[in-house]
This record gives C-alpha cells, sequence and structure tokens, in this order.
C-alpha cells in the first residue's frame, strides 16, 4: 500500500516532536490511520555558539579571547587527535562555499545606471572567460573605448573607478557606501573628479587604460578582491599616481579588507586621500612612497 503526501508527513512530525520532548518513539501506526496531531512549536536547526577559543589547557588561557576578539581568522581552534573538530571543518567548507560563489556572483546589470556610473567593459565576453584569461580583462573592448571618447582628455584629478573583479559580490554589498565615501573626501579635498565608471569583468590593470584615455592624475579603482576563506565581500582600493599602460603593481597602493568586519568605507577614503595627497605630490605612487607598516 501506498502512503500519501500528508500520511508521510504526519509519520514525520511525530517522530520530530518525539525526539524533541525527549520521549521515547511511538509505536507504529497502522497504514491509514489518519494524520497525527501538528506540533505546536518548531525547533530551529542552528548550532551550538563556537567556543571562544577550544585549546586544552592552554599555556596562557587569559591572553587566547583577546587573540580570538581580534581577527574572524582561524585562530585557537583546537583539534581531534590530528585533524579539525567537526564543527571547525564544517565551518571551513562553508567559508570555502562561500569564496566559489563570490567569484562566480554577477553585478546587477543596472547597478551602474543606479550609482551614476559609465558602464564598461573588458574583452572577455562572459565570467569564464575572465577567470581563464587574466589578460583579457585588463583592457577595454573597442565598445568602452568609444563610450570614454566624450571624457578623453579630460584631465581629471582622480579618475574613480569599480570593478567587479574576482568579487562581484564585494561590489553589490559594500560598492555603494565605498565609492559614496571615497566622492565626499575626495570633494573635501577639493579634487576635480572625473566622470564615474564601472568595468565588468575588471582586472587592475584596466585602470590605466582608462587613466591613460582621459590623462587622470591619479586613478582610484574599487574592485571585489579574491575571496579568502568565509571572505567573499571584500572589497579593495588600488590608487595609482600617473597611470600608465603596464605599470607595475609596485608602483600602486592598495587598501584591502573594505568590509563590515574589515576596514570601514570611511576609513578607507580617508586612508586614500592620505596616499593621494603625498602621491600627488611626489609625483610618484607605490613602495616609492615610503607608506606602510612601520613607516611614517
Amino acid at each position: 500500500m501506498s502512503l500519501d503526501d500528508s500520511t508521510v508527513d504526519s509519520i514525520v512530525e511525530a517522530v520530530l516532536r518525539n525526539l524533541r520532548e525527549g520521549a521515547p518513539p511511538a509505536a507504529a501506526r497502522p497504514l491509514g490511520a489518519g494524520p497525527v496531531e501538528r506540533a505546536e512549536t518548531v525547533q530551529a536547526c542552528t548550532p551550538a555558539p563556537r567556543p571562544v577559543h577550544a585549546v586544552p589547557a592552554p599555556a596562557h588561557a587569559a591572553l587566547l579571547p583577546r587573540l580570538v576578539a581580534l581577527t574572524p581568522s582561524q585562530v585557537a581552534m583546537g583539534r581531534a587527535g590530528n585533524r579539525f573538530r567537526t564543527d571547525d571543518y564544517l565551518r571551513a567548507r562553508e567559508g570555502q562555499a562561500d569564496a566559489r560563489d563570490a567569484v562566480h556572483s554577477e553585478v546587477p546589470d543596472d547597478w551602474p545606471a543606479r550609482h551614476q556610473l559609465l558602464s564598461l567593459r573588458t574583452q572577455c565576453v562572459d565570467r569564464p572567460e575572465y577567470l581563464l584569461f587574466p589578460s583579457k580583462g585588463r583592457r577595454l573592448d573597442a565598445g568602452s573605448v568609444a563610450a570614454l571618447a566624450a571624457q578623453r582628455d579630460s584631465a581629471p584629478d582622480v579618475q574613480l573607478i569599480v570593478g567587479d573583479g574576482l568579487s562581484p559580490n564585494a561590489v553589490v554589498q559594500n560598492g555603494a557606501a565605498t565609492l559614496a565615501a571615497m566622492q565626499r573626501a575626495f570633494a573635501a579635498a577639493g579634487w576635480r573628479v572625473g566622470a564615474g565608471c564601472y568595468v565588468k569583468y575588471a582586472r587592475i590593470a584596466v585602470a590605466d587604460e582608462i587613466g591613460v584615455l582621459v590623462r587622470a592624475r591619479a586613478t582610484v579603482l574599487l574592485v571585489g578582491e579574491r575571496p579568502g576563506l568565509g571572505t567573499g565581500d571584500s572589497l579593495s582600493v588600488y590608487i595609482a599616481v600617473n597611470p600608465k599602460l603596464g605599470q607595475d603593481n609596485a608602483e600602486k597602493n592598495c587598501i584591502s579588507n573594505v568590509r563590515p568586519i574589515g576596514i570601514a568605507p570611511e576609513e578607507a577614503a580617508a586612508q586614500t586621500v592620505t596616499i593621494l595627497k603625498r602621491g600627488l605630490q611626489l609625483g610618484v605612487g607605490g613602495v616609492a612612497l615610503g607608506l606602510g607598516w612601520g613607516r611614517k
């Protein structure tokens, strides 16, 4: 005899209710005996909160909570034998899935127009080609070069660009707030900012071509950065002074990890202004500025 859907649902609900209440399973009901009375409440299947740390008998127990609070990275996790604990292993798989999803995500087609940006694209025809052939993501296609004709030789102080990069999801999540913070900061600095651009299938070097075409003194690229474990929403800011085709990355400055649990958009904008002021004054960028950890 086959079971209809309502009978199967009733049996499953009865078993789940007994498990929640700690009661032994009820005796099997005769087939066709009618639906079991529905449970009043449904318990959510959520894991227990992760402990502050899982290191047995730590040498410096008071320091571990402080260390864990400083970073979302996997530290002080403990182990089961020579392996991750099951919950940490599952969280690592979840983080990997988040990174893979970010790489294959897309920025909505109307996102540039909603933020008053000129929509451009590189020579990649789709995302698989973008991932397989990085060089095609470093140059604009012919249609985009033509679309920039109105901005040719406009010579702004700063050309602001947004690119989807390796995490379009980062642009969707954090692009609008970061773009607005940059626009406010550049206006306060008194710089003339070129008409904003959005580039689909963008690699970092595409900002060089745009900077050359408009003759910008500097370019600032907001781009979805390569996701790490569980960091599929992280935005990077790449700053280049005197852009030129083929400009080495050592001549550029980068602010990474712009997202809610990283660097706030306002902080990233303030750092960008600091870097640009020094770069525009000296006429160079990147490592030549002498900015960074342990430097003043």
